[in-house]
């Protein structure tokens, strides 16, 4: 049996989760329990007729996969990657393993880790967090009835999420994106889980992102480490936003590594 912790990827907005298989895959290789849940804001394709789920929807999906972890012993370590920053600052809070013990349980979350993403201070939305982001780096996006965003400009999202790849390889990935919900962006943080000093905090910094951007990525660990009064440790790599896929190999080793060495 694995006597790491168990890790928990969240994918980013638009993304379907098996667009992280294959660093889910590369982690697994190298022995660390990792998962990849489907975010319940992207849409599974044309035939999901649900109404758009809110962020706090995705929240909720985090507790329930960490309790399903912890609930059988399992340590585990819950990783953002983009909008998944927000629901994951969100739920965490709760679900620390000193918390659940106090509780007389099993297991509980022993780290976060963000990767390129968007972090939340109380209050704060996607919506209010992209606003401060270039103009070069906003999502060009449609809004359906239902309430469904679309990326508009598949070109511009290669351009901006892949730019570490030729575009004739980045356009075959963007192709696959979904859509997202538009409401998602619009929920505001109403709980800090980086706040709390006693869980470990991790940040993958993506120094050629051009959809969040090294500047705005600061500024996000910047919020983190006045809330919790201690530094967060940083790795930085020349990735763009979409490292798992074109900077698959840092970004698994950076991931083994966060589990390897967790305390």
């Amino acid at each position: 049996m694995c006597s790491h912790p168990s890790v928990i990827l969240l994918p980013g907005s638009f993304v379907r989760a098996e667009l992280y298989f294959p660093l889910r895959d590369a982690v697994q290789a190298k022995g660390i329990d990792m998962h990849v849940p489907e975010l319940l804001t992207v849409r599974q394709g044309p035939n999901d007729t649900r109404t758009p789920p809110s962020m706090y929807d995705d929240a909720a999906m985090i507790v329930s996969e960490v309790e399903k972890l912890a609930d059988v012993g399992k340590d585990v370590i819950v990783v953002s990657h983009s909008y998944s920053g927000i629901p994951l600052t969100q739920a965490g809070g709760s679900l620390s393993k000193k918390r659940r013990r106090a509780k007389g349980k099993r297991g509980g979350l022993v780290g976060l880790g963000y990767i390129t993403s968007m972090v939340p201070a109380l209050g704060e939305s996607a919506l209010q967090i992209s606003a401060g982001f270039p103009t070069e780096s906003q999502p060009q996006v449609t809004i359906d009835d239902q309430g469904w965003m679309t990326q508009a400009n598949l070109t511009r999202a290669a351009e901006t999420a892949l730019n570490n790849l030729p575009l004739s390889e980045a356009l075959v990935w963007v192709q696959k994106f979904s859509q997202h919900s538009a409401q998602s962006f619009a929920d505001n943080a109403t709980q800090l889980a980086y706040a709390d000093p006693e869980i470990p905090i991790s940040y993958l910094l993506c120094e050629n992102d051009l959809t969040i951007p090294p500047e705005n990525q600061l500024l996000g660990i910047q919020k983190m480490e006045e809330a919790r009064g201690k530094p967060v440790k940083i790795t930085r790599i020349p990735g763009d936003h979409g490292a798992m896929i074109s900077e698959k190999d840092r970004v698994a080793d950076w991931l083994v590594d966060l589990a390897k060495n967790s305390k």
